[in-house]
């Protein structure tokens, strides 16, 4: 008999799960932190207690050791050996920084950047993946079958939806690809001579004037989607690594894609991210995300399609320095950007930020930037440098230089991005908000570049005036981190103290920083705590952000089901928000306008795409290239229609009866919006613009869109002609209209003057209760006023004249409405005569 009491018993191999212990149990290796530092620390502690949950946000100030939490946390998930474990990185350069990072505390690793991955210990399950995320939503990719993950830790998931969008993104440049740029251009040409836009196609190509970038009307990918692989085909896109894995990923779906155009590139890729063509963004798998900024999660969520994860945010102060940030625009020489760093870079390291190659040619006389194999070595010797320059381009994150390796950053323009969609949205549609919370994360992330701990300080110089006019707008400003918001307005306040500085004093101002001067310690000390935003910027930033985060997981899920096929699928999830969309941001609305649009017309439905399409050129610009029904013929009926309320008279009767009650009850809701109080001032806002939309002008909400001009402007884009409204509705009666609002309305005359220098504008109306204009207060001849029981009653009667219609024969209705639309009282002109009433300072007592 065995004497099993003599057996040695085996101790247990089980490895801990607990992140805290597993560093504890790292070994001692000379470079190793000793510690966790404290914000560390309770991260892993609160991610450990929902370590089951499928989404967890780990949220670290840059500086703050992003890192360490994370492989700690990869390490975890492997020792509770619930599958393959992927540790994603935005850059080649941050994954070797990650694979050093493990080196430092001693953990094992694979990592696969490129090609095969470096041991088998990911295969076998006894270490986590280092990669990046071009290598993990590649189309092609090792991390399928039993490597597939059932964990993924995602570092800097601020910047994911940009990656994600590149993996996604066919880029075909004319100077890479000049025959295949050529065949593409003759495979959509007839799209646009179809709309009688030839001519602006050629604009764009021929780069007149710097056209920028044009979208080809939405259904050219799939009414050519054949032809379109047949062009790639024929120039061999497999054998070019560049077009090979963006044609795997869309060879199937690419019918479904939008198609830009500039007159160096084009680019083919979904209007939005359909996550769920990643399995490992869908059920079953635990991922972590690692991000420096997360305020508002938009972006996050069209990232990823994941709306309110587990947020894990410790209180750190890592990463708050102190910075004195001047705008060049406000110096004495605004464009004295190279003076100054010359002048500053003698005894200095100044690093140069600029956003594009282009834009990097201006500075190729005192610093060019390095080429891709060189990066790392030359911003190693600028590290070690005392003196100098390095150029940065179009990087906002992997790039670390804290303390006295950098302590002047100049930057040269807004970090916008360089994809040719983003250029479209941003710069064509002037779709503002929709990059609002992008362009806070990457100022964010730049400023994050030098100034790495609470130690740091630093000077940053700002200059491009995109980028001063975006940081003098006080809801971008509520957009960043609160010790940056205040450190932009301290540095703002300073500037309008000392006037237009000359570069000698500028140099004083930066050395006073660099060289601890107690004047400027002090002031910095009893100045910043005491600066912020207005509450009211706040609110607003948090409801339009909180709307716009529905918005972007609406996206993922209509195109996802677009990825699945499945077109009526599609559509349910942005219809469902549409309407509030449009409320929180109408220009994305007209942005999923164009995009429902497309999903009725490919099926043949001409009459609810054409709705669709109405609607997005109401809220985006005449200059999209959508289809256009000019001509309306039934029977022995005729028409051209002629403006722009014509049109849309004749276009809802060419729907039928119903139709025209459907639009007279839209209207309706509008007006009696208006006329309710418990509705928010937004409300009214969206309901006084949609009115103008539905009367067939074009309208926007510039101070809701842009954060300035009035409240609602509606266009007349043919006669160009155009009417502002400003909206004091949730005024009690008898009002009381100040000088504050009579001077904001004179401002938003002269903005429209200045912005607007084609369209003829007779004046702004003041909309709100009756009652009296301040004494103090000088309203000029161009300022009226508009009750709201008046603007209902005008537009009552316009809804009684088609009421009128509804029972009349079909070339009856056909007939009438054809006059209505073209009697001058129904264009925008008439309307401005109709509503206008009295002058505000008729209002004035007597």
């Amino acid at each position: 008999m065995v004497d099993f009491s003599k057996l040695t018993r085996p101790k247990s191999t089980a490895a801990p799960i607990d992140p805290i212990e597993i560093f504890k149990k790292t070994p001692n290796l000379g470079d190793a932190p000793n510690d966790l530092w404290k914000g560390q620390a309770e991260a892993l502690t609160l991610w450990h207690k929902g370590r089951s949950l499928a989404d967890n946000v780990v949220i670290l100030n840059t500086g703050a050791g992003k890192s360490i939490v994370g492989v700690l946390i990869a390490q975890s998930l492997v020792n509770e050996e619930i599958g393959p474990v992927v540790y994603a990185c935005s850059t080649i350069d941050l994954a070797k920084q990650t694979e050093r990072e493990c080196e430092r505390i001693g953990l094992k690793f694979t990592s696969r950047i490129s090609g095969a991955f470096s041991n088998d210990l990911f295969a076998t399950g006894k270490a986590f993946c280092i990669t990046t995320y071009a290598a993990l939503f590649a189309p092609i990719t090792g991390f399928t079958k039993e490597r597939a993950p059932a964990a993924v830790v995602f570092d800097d998931a601020h910047v994911s939806e940009r990656l994600i969008r590149d993996a996604l993104t066919l880029h075909i440049s004319k100077t890479d690809y000049s025959a295949l740029y050529g065949d593409l251009i003759d495979v959509v040409r007839p799209e646009f001579e179809a709309l009688g836009k030839g001519q602006h196609l050629n604009f764009i190509l021929e780069d007149v004037g710097q056209a920028g970038v044009t979208l080809c009307p939405p259904a050219t990918a799939f009414r050519h989607r054949a032809e379109i692989i047949e062009m790639l085909k024929k120039h061999d896109y497999k054998n070019k690594e560049s077009l090979f894995f963006p044609v795997v990923h869309l060879y199937e779906h690419i019918g479904m894609c939008a198609i830009f155009l500039s007159s160096g590139a084009i680019e083919i890729t979904p209007p939005f991210i359909p996550t769920t063509r990643f399995e490992f963004l869908g059920p079953k798998v635990r991922r972590v995300y690692l991000s420096a900024t997360l305020d508002y999660e938009t972006d996050f969520v069209r990232g990823f399609g994941v709306r309110k994860a587990h947020r894990i945010e410790p209180d750190n102060d890592a990463g708050n320095g102190e910075r004195l940030i001047l705008l060049g625009n406000d110096l004495a020489n605004p464009e004295g950007q190279k003076e100054l760093a010359t002048t500053l870079s003698t005894k200095n390291k100044v690093l140069v930020a600029v956003p594009s190659y282009t834009r990097a040619k201006r500075w190729s006389d005192l610093v060019v930037p390095p080429g891709p194999k060189d990066f790392t070595d030359q911003l190693n010797q600028f590290r070690q440098a005392k003196k100098g320059m390095f150029c940065l381009v179009s990087r906002v994150d992997g790039i670390d230089l804290p303390q006295d390796t950098c302590r002047i950053m100049l930057v040269d323009g807004a970090p916008t991005g360089s994809s040719l969609m983003e250029k479209y949205l941003f710069s064509t549609l002037g779709m503002t908000n929709l990059f609002s919370t992008k362009f806070s994360s990457r100022l964010t992330q730049l400023f994050g570049r030098i100034n790495r701990g609470r130690s740091d300080y630093g000077a940053f110089l700002l200059y491009g005036n995109d980028l001063n006019v975006w940081l003098k707008n006080e809801r971008n400003i509520a957009l960043l981190p609160e010790l940056l918001r205040k450190q932009v307005i301290l540095g703002q306040s300073m500037q309008n103290d000392l006037g237009p500085v000359e570069h000698p004093q500028a140099v004083e101002l930066v050395d006073s920083v660099l060289f601890r001067d107690k004047g400027w310690l002090q002031f910095y000390r009893d100045t910043i705590d005491g600066l912020e935003v207005s509450n009211d910027a706040i609110e607003r930033v948090k409801a339009r952000e909180s709307q716009l985060a529905i918005g972007a997981e609406a996206e993922c899920r209509f195109m996802s089901k677009l990825w699945e096929g499945d077109i009526d699928g599609a559509r349910k999830p942005i219809l469902d928000v549409l309407n509030d969309i449009a409320i929180a941001d109408a220009k994305l609305a007209g942005w999923y306008s164009i995009w429902l649009g497309m999903t009725y017309e490919i099926e043949g439905d001409d009459e609810t795409s054409g709705t669709h399409y109405r609607r997005a050129r109401s809220r985006l610009s005449n200059w999209v290239n959508l289809p256009f029904k000019k001509v309306y013929k039934e029977g022995e009926f005729t028409a051209d229609a002629k403006t722009a309320a014509h049109e849309r008279l004749l276009s809802v009767n060419n729907s039928g009866p119903q139709a025209l009650s459907d639009y007279i009850a839209r209207i309706r809701a509008q007006i009696n919006s208006v006329a309710n109080s418990a509705q928010s001032s937004n409300q009214h806002e969206e309901a006084v613009r949609y009115v103008g939309e539905l009367l067939g002008f074009s309208a926007t909400r510039p101070d809701n869109e842009l954060g300035m001009g009035p409240d609602v402007i509606w266009f007349d884009d043919t006669e160009k002609y155009l009417v502002a409204f400003e909206l004091k509705t949730k005024k009690t009666t008898p009002a009381d209209y100040t000088k504050d609002e009579v001077g904001q309305s004179l401002n938003h005359l002269q903005w429209i003057d200045e912005n607007f220098k084609d369209y003829k504008s007779d004046g702004i109306f003041m909309m709100g209760p009756d009652g009296t204009c301040k004494a103090n207060a000088n309203p000029s001849d161009r300022i009226f006023h508009l009750t709201m029981e008046r603007f209902h009653a005008s537009v009552a009667q316009y809804l009684a004249q088609i009421e009128d219609v509804r029972g009349r024969t079909a070339l009856e209705r056909w007939t009438i409405l054809n006059e209505m639309g073209q009697l001058p009282e129904w264009q925008l002109k008439g309307w401005f005569n109709r509503l206008r009433d009295r002058l505000l300072r008729d209002l004035k007592p007597q």
